[in-house]
């Protein structure tokens, strides 16, 4: 997939989206947008700048909910239910087990149109980018392309902070979680970064180097780079050096953690 204007995209995106310093919005930054190569755009290009923050926040999500034994969502009141424990969302799409497809919140006709509004909004985002494969409102399936990943991304270029849930089953809903603690959405620290970063190259197909990029970029992390190294200053005690081969692939983080 292409991206075109895209210095065009990123002024226009960020005048009307201005980032408050009292909320760390969780939609991408113009620095990590720019790491894509505006003339040869691919699906891993896009998965790979939103894994790093969306699958730390999911972790987030996941560890201040806890052991969780069932879950049920309220089409008709944005709610989902993990237990005794309720949440604001809304919706982003569904996949089922009788098909290999993708189906986009605003055309499934039980969910009500206020609790569609943020995935409109944030295809918008996206469509400003010319991502016509990932904004279509009905998606064909793949080894890559699935309902997490696809979800990964759309949270991630949401104009609010949020992250996402799956209810299971088989039809499968993809869900914004909203209204999450502030603290969530914290900067990370060394200690997350190194572990987070290990989980994703072994769960998901990512251009490692570029997700490292962008992770630390969203979080605000300084670091420089040369060809095989990139070299990230958490704090004055905490400097990791994540190493590279010659194709790109982290072969070992080195340094100091902190919590």
């Amino acid at each position: 997939y292409y991206i075109k204007n895209v210095e065009c995209f990123i002024t226009i995106c960020y005048n009307i989206f201005k980032y408050d310093m009292r909320r760390n919005y969780f939609m991408l930054k113009k620095e990590t947008i720019g790491l894509l190569d505006k003339n040869n755009v691919d699906f891993r290009d896009i998965f790979s700048i939103c894994a790093g923050k969306s699958f730390l926040y999911q972790i987030r999500f996941r560890e201040y909910v806890g052991k969780c034994n069932q879950w049920h969502t309220e089409l008709n009141e944005g709610i989902l239910k993990l237990d005794d424990r309720i949440f604001n969302v809304e919706y982003i799409g569904t996949t089922s087990t009788t098909d290999n497809f993708w189906f986009s919140s605003e055309i499934e006709s039980m969910i009500p149109d206020e609790y569609v509004n943020l995935m409109i909004n944030t295809k918008k985002i996206m469509q400003s980018l010319n991502l016509p494969k990932v904004t279509e409102n009905k998606i064909e399936l793949s080894n890559e392309i699935n309902g997490d990943t696809l979800s990964m991304i759309y949270s991630t270029f949401a104009p609010e902070n949020v992250t996402y849930f799956c209810g299971l089953g088989a039809t499968s809903i993809y869900m914004f979680v909203k209204k999450l603690p502030e603290n969530m959405f914290r900067k990370m620290n060394s200690a997350e970064f190194s572990n987070r970063v290990m989980e994703i190259i072994s769960a998901f197909n990512v251009k490692h180097k570029l997700m490292v990029k962008a992770l630390l970029i969203e979080n605000e992390i300084e670091y420089s780079n040369d060809q095989n190294n990139i070299v990230a200053k958490f704090n004055d005690n905490s400097i990791l050096t994540v190493e590279f081969d010659n194709n790109d692939f982290i072969r070992k983080i080195s340094g100091k953690l902190s919590l």
